[in-house]
């Protein structure tokens, strides 16, 4: 308060300066101040398990053969192919995997930063002998909105606020046979989630559903050349930039 300000008009001055304090709480703008931000703590999506004798398989016939139809997925090349991911919602989800010609002429793109497209034309499966391989003659295409780094980083945030949850999981409950007596005891350590490496797996060409996969901590090794990890699927909903479930299992890999 200046020193030169009277006693009697020190008291009008102080319910002046609460005023214009709580004026500016309300209106965030008012007074020359802006006071630090609150926010509502997200709700954590819900989080259930899958054991580790679940695969998930190629999809059957989702589409007739020789029809035109329309599908979104997410758009990666290799080499000289150029192909959508598709992952169908189910328990367990299946995958697909369309090859497209021609290519949609975006250059290489890369597993890591592929683009979320829809492509129209005509489909084909009686070149390939593995379920869920198809080919489509592409007639037109649209590259669709996705934010690769926005979704990816919403599926760790929700991996880390589920950490109390997943270090309390039984995992050798999820863990195959031959490797209970191994994960027994098992507790993923906090900061193996708290950051975990994501990647996209595909989406649903039928609803606005992206599949993410979160690598946690490498469990114990059991067998030799054999490793396992904390594996969690996030499902993204597309439309409201959220991830509405995740699911615990073990993934592993056999080194060659």
């Amino acid at each position: 308060m200046p020193a030169n300000l009277s006693a009697r008009e020190a008291g009008p001055a102080r319910v002046a300066l609460f005023f214009c304090a709580l004026l500016s709480l309300l209106t965030l703008s008012e007074c020359g101040a802006t006071p630090e931000a609150f926010s509502t703590p997200a709700v954590l999506p819900p989080l259930r398990t899958r054991s580790e004798l679940v695969t998930v398989l190629p999809c059957g016939s989702l589409w007739a053969e020789g029809v035109s139809a329309t599908v979104r997925g997410l758009y990666r090349t290799a080499g000289d192919r150029a192909y959508l991911d598709i992952v169908h919602a189910g328990e367990p989800p299946c995958w697909a995997r369309i090859f497209l010609q021609p290519d949609l002429g975006l250059g290489a793109v890369s597993w890591d930063a592929p683009r979320y497209v829809e492509v129209t034309g005509r489909l084909s499966s009686s070149a390939w002998s593995t379920a869920g391989l198809w080919d489509l003659a592409v007639e037109r295409w649209t590259l669709l909105s996705l934010d690769v780094a926005v979704a990816q980083q919403a599926c760790q945030e929700a991996v880390a606020g589920q950490t109390a949850a997943l270090q309390a999981l039984d995992w050798a409950a999820l863990a195959l046979p031959t490797y209970v007596t191994g994960t027994a005891g098992f507790v993923p350590p906090a900061e193996g989630l708290a950051r975990p490496t994501v990647h996209l797996l595909g989406t649903d060409d039928r609803q606005a559903l992206l599949f993410l996969e979160a690598r946690g901590p490498d469990l114990p090794p059991v067998r030799p050349l054999v490793t396992r990890w904390v594996a969690v699927e996030c499902r993204y909903d597309l439309s409201s930039g959220r991830v509405l479930e995740l699911v615990a299992s073990i993934r592993g890999q056999v080194e060659e």
